[in-house]
């Protein structure tokens, strides 16, 4: 069942009170003139008011359909986003490091679905966004099955302190969702993001 809205259903009932009241006025005692322009004042508010409340409904539909529409041309570009997920196809895969701090040790870890552990080692973090390319081959030298995997970074200071670590992955966008009003997008390793997320796109 459909909901009407408070201002349209408020602008019906003066519409009916009004004629109720014209019909039924006394006709020895008429309805003052300016109590009547008061009214049709009332009136005049209220259609606004429903007017208004239509074309604000109009634009937030039409703002929806061109943050979709726009968010189409997106399909097929790469876009780099923080996440923890990375893609390993053609034999290659990478992802981008940010740290706190500079370490005295960091360490990446890529693992499988299963979360075995297929590749890790240690890497120099200069102060600055750091990438780490992998091709495809675990610890042993052999390639493992193209797919997701897993990646975590973990960096500690000279004291042994943890220092927090964020890792970011380029991937392609696959499809455009939208679902209550906001528009998302699916990347190829099934990673759903907001459209204004922050994230790199080329």
């Amino acid at each position: 069942m459909t909901a009407i809205p408070q201002t349209t259903s408020d602008y019906n009932a003066f519409l009916k009170l009004m004629t109720a009241q014209m019909k039924y006025q006394d006709p020895l005692a008429p309805l003052d003139a300016t109590q009547f322009v008061t009214q049709l004042a009332q009136f005049s508010q209220v259609e606004q008011s429903v007017q208004m409340n239509g074309k604000l409904d109009n634009l937030t539909s039409a703002i929806a359909n061109l943050s979709s529409q726009t968010a189409v041309s997106l399909i097929g570009r790469q876009v780099e986003v923080q996440g923890n997920t990375v893609t390993l196809k053609d034999g290659s895969a990478s992802f981008a490091v940010t740290l706190d701090d500079t370490p005295e040790q960091a360490v990446y870890v890529i693992a499988d679905a299963q979360g075995n552990i297929v590749r890790h080692g240690e890497f120099t973090y200069s102060g600055d966004r750091h990438v780490i390319d992998w091709d495809g081959k675990n610890n042993n030298g052999v390639a493992v099955d193209e797919g997701a995997y897993r990646i975590e970074v973990i960096a500690a200071d000279e004291n042994g302190n943890s220092i927090p670590a964020r890792t970011f992955i380029k991937q392609t966008i696959a499809q455009v969702i939208q679902s209550g009003g906001t528009t998302s997008v699916l990347l190829d390793n099934g990673q759903t993001i907001d459209v204004n997320a922050d994230m790199r796109i080329s």
